[in-house]
């Protein structure tokens, strides 16, 4: 037994703020991301910083934890 699928009407689920009409650079109707806007200069280094300190944390934790279990199990 098949059944038709419903036919929808297309709405639009939610409307832009009104000043997003005025904006004119990065990010579209809902504003700037944290890709659009970098510093003047063409340099990311505070991101560049921030995702290496906390690569390197991540790093420590998993040595950290391998070190811990390895010296409990043997």
């Amino acid at each position: 037994m098949k059944f038709r699928p419903q036919k929808r009407d297309s709405r639009e689920v939610a409307k832009p703020p009104p000043e997003a009409v005025q904006r004119v650079e990065g990010g579209g109707p809902w504003g700037p991301t944290q890709f659009d806007l970098p510093e003047p200069g063409g340099r990311n280094r505070h991101a560049i910083l921030i995702t290496s300190l906390v690569g390197a944390l991540v790093l420590l934790v998993i040595i950290g934890l391998w070190t811990l279990a390895y010296f409990e199990l043997y």
